[in-house]
This record gives C-alpha cells, sequence and structure tokens, in this order.
C-alpha cells in the first residue's frame, strides 16, 4: 500500500500534462495501425521533444531525462554526445539550421568537461564532474567523430584523439574494459564503446584504435552461447551476469556493437554472431507481438514492460542486417518494433517535458528508467525512423 502511495505522489498529477499522459498509459491509444501511419509526425514530435531537453538547461547540454516525480534532470555529457550526429542528420533531412545550431552548442558543452587525461565524466553533471567513464566517454567520442568530420572543428578532432588514447590506455589485455566501469566488472555491452573507437580509427586512419576494437571484439565474441547466440555479461549488474538476463537496452548495445565493429572491420564472423541474436530477439518479437524489457539467454520474457529505447536499437540494428543481408525479414521486424514505440508516445500534451517524449518503460511504471522520459530513447527513436525511412527510398517504395 505505501508503495503504492508513494508511486501516485512520484506521478503528481497535479502537475500540467501529468494526468494526460498517465491516462494515455492505459487507455485511449487507439489501434496499432492507424499509429503506426505518422512516421513524420512521430519523429517531429520526439526532435520538438529533444529540443526542449536542451532547452530546459543553460550549459548547452541534453537534460537527462524528464522525471514526472521532479521535472528535468541536469544535462547527460554522455547521451548529449552520441545526440550529436541525431541532430546532423536531422539538419540535412528537413533542410534546418536549428538542428546544427544545437549540435554546436552540445560541442561546446562537452569540451568544457573532457579531463585533463582525455577522458570525460560518467553520469549527470550534478552528479558527477571528475570521475571518468570509458563507456560514457567512447559515446562522446561518437559524437566528436562525427561533428569533427561533417565541420573540420579542429578542437573536436584533437578532443576526440585525446578521448581516444585514454580508452586505449585504460582497456586489458585480454581486450576487455573493466578500469573505471561499474564495479570493476567486464560488461559485453561495452561492445558499443569500442564500435566508437572503430569509427574514430577509420575516420582518421589511427591504426592503434582499430586494432584496440578489434581485440574487445574478440573477447566479446568469446563470451557468446554459440547455442542461442546470447551474450554473457550484457547486464548492468551482478543479478543480471548471474541470471543472464539484460534489458533489451543492453543487449541491443551488445549487438549493436558487434555489428559496427565488424562492419567497419570486416569480420564475417561477428557479423555472423550478430545476425543469431538478432533472429532470436527477432522470434521473441513475432511469437509475442510485444517486445518484453528483460529477455533471458534463451529470449525469454523475464519482465513484460517494454524498454522502448531497446525497441528502437533494435530496429536501427534489424535495418541494418538488412541493408547488409537484403533480408527483408529484419526489416519487417523493426517496422514492428517502431509501431510499438509510435503507439507509446504521446505527441500532444501541454508539458514539453512530456509532449513527443519517449518512455523509459511502456508502461512508464516499468523497471527501466520507471515514470521517467529518457532523452536517448528519443534519440534511438528518431534515428531508427530516419532508417527506415532511408530503407524504403532506397527499395524504391515511399516512406
Amino acid at each position: 500500500m505505501k508503495t503504492v502511495a508513494r508511486d501516485v505522489l512520484d506521478c503528481r498529477l497535479w502537475v500540467s500534462g501529468h494526468g494526460a499522459y498517465l491516462l494515455h498509459q492505459v487507455s485511449g491509444r487507439g489501434s496499432i495501425d492507424e499509429a503506426g501511419a505518422h512516421d513524420d509526425a512521430a519523429m517531429r514530435a520526439a526532435a520538438r521533444w529533444l529540443a526542449a531537453a536542451q532547452d530546459s538547461q543553460n550549459d548547452g547540454g541534453f537534460s537527462g531525462r524528464y522525471k514526472l516525480a521532479r521535472g528535468w534532470s541536469s544535462s547527460y555529457p554522455e547521451t548529449t554526445g552520441y545526440i550529436i550526429p541525431t541532430l546532423l542528420k536531422l539538419a540535412d533531412l528537413w533542410d534546418e539550421p536549428e538542428w546544427h545550431d544545437r549540435a554546436a552548442r552540445a560541442i561546446d558543452f562537452l569540451l568544457g568537461l573532457q579531463l585533463p587525461d582525455g577522458a570525460f565524466p560518467g553520469g549527470e553533471v550534478l552528479e558527477n564532474r571528475t570521475s571518468p567513464s570509458p563507456f560514457n566517454s567512447a559515446q562522446i567520442l561518437h559524437g566528436l567523430t562525427h561533428w569533427a568530420r561533417s565541420t573540420g572543428d579542429t578542437r573536436a578532432q584533437t578532443a576526440a584523439a585525446r578521448c581516444a588514447a585514454w580508452l586505449m590506455s585504460v582497456q586489458d589485455e585480454d581486450g576487455a574494459f573493466r578500469r573505471h566501469f561499474y564495479l570493476d566488472v567486464a560488461a559485453t555491452y561495452a561492445a558499443h564503446l569500442s564500435c566508437w573507437l572503430a569509427e574514430y580509427g577509420e575516420a582518421f586512419g589511427d591504426s592503434a584504435a582499430l586494432a584496440s576494437a578489434e581485440r574487445h571484439l574478440d573477447w566479446v565474441l568469446a563470451q557468446q552461447d554459440r547455442a542461442t547466440g546470447w551474450f554473457d555479461l550484457a547486464g548492468f549488474t551482478d543479478d543480471q551476469h548471474s541470471g543472464r538476463t539484460a534489458y533489451t537496452h543492453t543487449i541491443a548495445y551488445t549487438v549493436a556493437g558487434v555489428l559496427t565493429s565488424s562492419l567497419i572491420l570486416k569480420r564475417e564472423d561477428g557479423i555472423a554472431a550478430a545476425r543469431q541474436a538478432s533472429e532470436g530477439i527477432m522470434r521473441r518479437l513475432e511469437l509475442s507481438r510485444w517486445l518484453p524489457g528483460v529477455l533471458d539467454w534463451r529470449w525469454r520474457e523475464v519482465e513484460h514492460p517494454q524498454c522502448l529505447t531497446g525497441n528502437a536499437q533494435m530496429a536501427l540494428i534489424w535495418f541494418a542486417l538488412t541493408r547488409h543481408e537484403g533480408d527483408w525479414r529484419f526489416a519487417n521486424a523493426g517496422f514492428k518494433a517502431l509501431d510499438l514505440v509510435k503507439h507509446a508516445q504521446l505527441r500532444d500534451n501541454v508539458n514539453p517535458g512530456l509532449a513527443g517524449g519517449i518512455g523509459g518503460s511502456d508502461p512508464v511504471w516499468g523497471s527501466y528508467i520507471p515514470k521517467a522520459l529518457p532523452n536517448w530513447a528519443a534519440k534511438y527513436f528518431i534515428d531508427a525512423l530516419i532508417e527506415k525511412r532511408a530503407l524504403l527510398q532506397a527499395a524504391g517504395t515511399p516512406p
């Protein structure tokens, strides 16, 4: 009873827009088919939500999340970093300079946070400005690389080089990353760290970065269950590691990292490993007509509420496999996963912290980022809709 009362208070029904948002969680969504017909409107609404997340701060960074209990949180360097490529894509897609200007503000914010050794701090700025994080630094490296390639900004290229050098300095001999990681335990979702080293190495001709990424890829592939395609150590916590479970968010980090690295490094074994895992998750989606937020090593449901970020990330992986292999079963799964996200999005709301944003979970009180809308959910949703559009255009089909 106390928990229910606390949850109700956390949702602050008296705040503008909260009541309508919570009602949308339980009724009045309409059919998925109807929601699936509005990609452009859904993307525009999510982009306006991201703009509101940046405008809620005074430092150029993007608020990490909108919490029903407290409103906007402080700027999140990690995700501000990987939102930059999304902003550049929006600027090109819509021919609107606003999104390029927003990326420039984000770059200035990040350059002011780089530590003397080249690393970037983990967590949000109000939590930490001094302790380095390899995973978070790599997501920022991804943003710096895209900005430097797009604009020729030497400040960003220099910062990227220092960041890449630091990442390589904390890699262990077996290829894993443990130092400064959560509990100093290696995790396979760090594939989404090393893939950005590979991207940086390819972009700027850094052979050491490419070799580092390949060592980590070898380590991750050694953790794969060859029977099911599951990657051990894909979760956040010791309990998830020992139970061989994980959120679809970190599963997708792992698979996307393996696939991205393998495509850059031309490693067919890595592409095959990513395909096997992707097929297992696709089968779960097709059987359940839903993508549970937590899966186990047999790709069975552990937690029913969806992790909406994971849906959008998996759509991106399935679209990439479609492009690489021409297998439209994967694209079909991506379309369905995105329809589920669109069905959970409330585009119209008087509160800019809620209008167009994507919840951590569906329903929003699920265990992944509960009762909050994280900026990375909107980022991956936009990325996936852009990729869906490009895939259909390449196939000669109107998006």
